[in-house]
């Protein structure tokens, strides 16, 4: 049975992805040197091959819920493009907001604890949310776990919901050409667990630190 459009789109060259790379360290090489002498071209051209034949390992990854393979660069550079500028929007947009905090002071402030579900089979992708989600000021992302779930602090009741509306979500899965379940998770803790667990924690925090 033949894979649909979507699933070929996933599948990359080992070939085209050592190219990549190759060429990536190649420029970086010619970037740090400033030099353009016959020698240092060949010295750069033999680092670039070396480098790039060793590190392309380390550049696959298995599906998280599918035995495909992954490669870091599998993805369309000009989506990757739109979405790096899209972020630095919702960074300087997040970054008024919390100035707006610093300046108006603990009123503003409404800290909670988020999760969310956004299963991802590409490890690169369920990587770039989570460190997007650490760029944007006013969340921070605390813990992964394997079935997908996110767990991310919010500073404020307006970066939980720009969070919550799984807009970010939906753009990484588009880069890279995945349909997630996403859903937000409703979690209640009992008055009885924060009176006993959280402060136990905190004792601990603290035995810690004296033990450092």
């Amino acid at each position: 049975m033949q894979g649909s459009a979507k699933d070929r789109k996933k599948e990359t060259n080992p070939i085209l992805v050592w190219l990549e790379l190759f060429l990536i360290l190649l420029v970086f090489w010619f970037i740090l040197s400033g030099i353009f002498r016959l020698p240092f071209i060949v010295y750069g051209l033999i680092a670039a091959l070396i480098i790039s034949y060793i590190s392309l390992k380390s550049c696959k990854f298995k599906g998280i819920k599918t035995d495909r393979t992954y490669y870091i660069f599998n993805v369309n550079p000009f989506r990757f493009l739109f979405y790096f500028i899209w972020l630095v929007g919702e960074i300087i947009k997040s970054s008024l907001s919390v100035c707006k905090v610093i300046l108006i002071g603990e009123k503003a402030m409404n800290p909670k604890i988020l999760w969310f579900k956004a299963d991802y089979d590409n490890p690169t992708a369920k990587a770039l949310l989570a460190n997007s989600i650490t760029l944007t000021p006013g969340t921070v992302t605390l813990d992964i776990f394997d079935n997908g779930i996110y767990s991310v602090h919010a500073i404020t009741d307006s970066a939980a919901e720009g969070l919550m509306t799984g807009e970010m979500q939906k753009k990484v899965a588009d880069l890279f050409n995945e349909d997630i379940d996403f859903r937000h998770i409703e979690t209640v803790i009992s008055e009885e667990k924060k009176r006993t667990e959280i402060p136990l924690r905190r004792k601990i925090y603290r035995g810690r630190r004296k033990n450092l």
